[in-house]
């Protein structure tokens, strides 16, 4: 049976190992993109945005929770840039592989769908993901921060 409660120290070891992994996707993203003639139509790109997303998922999960306020900021930002990535495969320049369709196999021969239909399925997703992250940052406006709100909400 899993922990429910995991120790304070395992939960820092855990984030910062999480963190450290989206961050090494990142450097990595930006090392391949170096040599690249057109970076923003190559698939190296969209990598960035996911490295950031396990950064500050890391982030996230690393910071103590009596930090409502920047939790909830990099709960947006996280988001935000797993959006980001959605867009980037929906909307981006050239042709990615990732929405070329697929073929279905059955009694009457392959089936290939269109590359119109990849993007307007990414698009859809996309615009449920850009959706989820103005949420997101809605919720951390909307977040009190500081002492003064929590001796507010302890006067009550």
């Amino acid at each position: 049976m899993a922990e429910k409660n995991v120790s304070p120290a395992k939960r820092v070891a855990i984030g910062i190992a999480v963190c450290a992994m989206g961050l090494g996707a990142v450097a990595l993203g930006v090392y391949q993109l170096g040599p690249k003639a057109n970076r923003l139509a190559a698939w190296e790109f969209a990598a960035l945005p996911v490295g950031m997303a396990f950064a500050f998922g890391g982030a996230f999960v690393a910071l103590p929770l009596k930090f409502v306020r920047a939790r909830a900021l990099i709960a947006a930002l996280m988001v935000t840039a797993l959006a980001l990535t959605a867009d980037w495969i929906a909307f981006g320049p050239g042709d990615s592989s990732l929405r070329r369709g697929f073929s279905l196999n059955n009694v009457r021969g392959p089936v290939q769908t269109s590359q119109m239909l990849g993007r307007l399925l990414f698009g859809v997703g996309a615009v449920l993901a850009d959706l989820l992250a103005l949420w997101a940052w809605v919720r951390f406006i909307r977040t009190p921060g500081g002492a003064a709100a929590a001796r507010a909400r302890s006067s009550r």
